[in-house]
Order: C-alpha cells, then structure tokens, then sequence
C-alpha cells in the first residue's frame, strides 16, 4: 500500500509530504531547483534534508525522475551518465522530479481535511475538545501551549476520574492531535489551518 511509505517513516511524515506537495505544485521542475526550494521552509525539527526526503520517495516509487542531457531524455541515471562515452564531458544534465500515482495515492491519504475529519470522527467523545481548540487557535494571535492547556483542562472530557483521580487524556494528547491531523500549526503561536478553518465552518 502506498502509506506503507509513511508509515514506515512516521517521524517523516511532514517533510516527506512536504516534498511531495511541492513536487506536484511544481511539476517537471529540476531535482536542484525543488530541493532548494524546499530548503527555504524547511523546518529545523525534520530529522531529515529535502534531498534525503527526495532520497526516499524516489526509492519508495512516490517520485519518479528522468534525467535529462542538454534538453534530452537520457534512458539512464546521472551515474550511468558519467561512465557513458556517448556524453561529452561538457554536456549539461540535470533531473527532472515527478509525482507517481503512488505518490498522489500519499497525498490523497493524508490530505488535511481527509485526516482531520477521520481523527474527529474516530473521536466523537473529544468533537467538542477539538472544535475548542479550532476555534481558540482560529483568533488574530493565534493560542499559546498555556491557553489551549488552559481551555483543555477546563471542560469536562478532560477532567479527572473521580476514581482513579487521574485525567483519561492530557491537553498536549489534543494539541498533538490536531498538530498530526493538519487542523493546527505552530507559527510562534498555535494557528488553525486552512484545513482546520474548513472543518470548523462545515
């Protein structure tokens, strides 16, 4: 199955679907150009580089590439390239990234609206604790840990067993939750998304 590949990789998930948007944003555009491009935004908790990521999709069948020399396909890799008489030494080869259907199946699977809609709805006890923190995130500022945690522990879902007197889930457990779903966003405060803004408003 194509989420296999993430699954495999769950601590890659974000970057590894980072660079797959961008791959399908910028169709045919050159291995060189994408992965500098996605360097400009790439976050500095991904464990791994964009060419690393690149790396593993390609390995995975979610990337295709085709090598190019002056212009023209070349039926090879660049390393095939370099001991193939046929090139002259200066020619001028780059490669050129696409989006397989293996990776469009990632990106359908992990689609935002598709994640958030499944996390609530395998959640229903918690819908109200997830259109909280929606909501408080949706403000002009944004909500910080401290006011989500503020929010979360004030509602009943989240209060303590009053046999155990221990609370059944934390406010970080939504906060990650959501986080992994694509409703929220870190952006020096916690932010709704456009996934997220679209779930609340249906």
């Amino acid at each position: 199955m194509a989420n296999e590949l993430i699954e495999h990789n769950p601590l890659l998930k974000k970057p590894l679907l980072t660079i797959l948007s961008l791959a399908e944003r910028r169709a045919g555009e050159s291995r060189s150009s994408l992965e500098q491009t996605a360097l400009g935004s790439w976050d500095d908790a991904y464990r791994q580089s964009p060419s690393a990521c690149v790396d593993i999709l390609l390995r995975g069948g979610a990337l295709g590439e085709q090598v190019l020399v002056d212009g023209e396909p070349y039926d090879g890799t660049i390393e095939d390239m370099q001991f193939d008489d046929s090139v002259s030494e200066d020619a001028v080869a780059e490669e050129r990234l696409s989006v397989t259907d293996v990776g469009h199946e990632l990106l359908e699977a992990y689609a935002p609206g598709r994640t958030l809609r499944a996390l609530i709805a395998d959640r229903p006890l918690y819908r109200d604790v997830f259109a909280a923190i929606l909501d408080a995130c949706d403000a002009e500022q944004g909500a910080t840990r401290e006011e989500l945690e503020r929010i979360v522990g004030d509602m009943p879902q989240a209060q303590p067993n009053p046999v155990t007197k221990r609370a059944a889930v934390y406010p970080q457990y939504f906060i990650d939750a959501l986080e992994s779903a694509g409703g929220i966003a870190w952006q020096g405060t916690w932010r709704t998304t456009d996934a997220g803004k679209a779930h609340a408003a249906a």
